[in-house]
This record gives structure tokens, sequence and C-alpha cells, in this order.
């Protein structure tokens, strides 16, 4: 029997949730459509120390899609930093390879690398926004 999974709708829909031992993601619309999936496709991740496991069903992929390695970022809920050791605010990859899917932890960024990207997203701002209404 497949036990059933009530996702709260107060929450974000694409930012994990706790559920028992793991915590549920939904896929964005553009993540899943580069995985080959339905909108909203849920992913469950289990924190264990100095790790953080993804798993799905990924046989409902497109043939198209297993041949690309998409994947997206997902801020860490403290809850699930801690259960991982890792730092607060730390980020998980999620990404395809290979019909599989695999995660990454990556830590916080420092001062230095924020104040950068400040840096370039004000000195570019004019351009984002002109990819952003062309839809690049």
């Amino acid at each position: 029997m497949t036990p059933v999974i009530e996702i709260s709708p107060s929450l974000a829909p694409h930012q994990p949730q706790k559920v028992d031992n793991c915590w549920i993601v939904g896929m964005p619309k553009e993540i899943a459509e580069a995985f080959g999936l339905p909108e909203g496709w849920l992913v469950a991740l289990f924190a264990q120390p100095g790790s953080v496991i993804a798993q799905t069903n990924l046989a409902g992929q497109t043939s198209e899609a297993r041949h690309r390695e998409p994947g997206w970022f997902i801020k860490m809920p403290s809850e699930m930093a801690e259960a991982a050791k890792v730092a607060e605010g730390s980020l998980i990859a999620i990404y395809a390879k290979s019909g599989a899917l695999y995660v990454e932890i990556l830590p916080p960024p420092s001062p230095e690398l924020k104040a950068s990207i400040n840096r370039i997203l004000n000195k570019y701002k004019e351009a984002f926004e002109e990819m952003k209404r062309r839809g690049d």
C-alpha cells in the first residue's frame, strides 16, 4: 500500500516540507519540464549527517529528458541543515543524471560573495530586465 502524504497548502509549494522522517518538495513547472515530468512532481529528501539523499520515481521521464542533466537549487530548511550537520543557510543542488537523482550540499555564500553578486546585479540591472522582458 502506498502511503498518502498531505502537503500543506499554506506553505510555499516548491519549498521542502517536513513529513515524518523526510522532507517533500514539489518540482517547479520549469524544472519538471526539464526533467520531462509533470509539474508538482514530488521529491523526497532524506537528511543524514554530511549528506542529503533525494528519491523520486523517474520512470515517467520522457526519453529526451533522460539525455539532459536538469537540476535546481533549494535553500535547506534549518531543521534539515541541523539533521545533515551542515551550516544553516546551506543550499541543496538536486540534479538528474542517467535516470537517477543526485544531491550536492553547497555551503551558504560568504558575505564577500553576496556583495559581489549584488554589485553584478546592480551593474547589469538594465540588461537583466531586458532579458527578462524578452524571455531570455
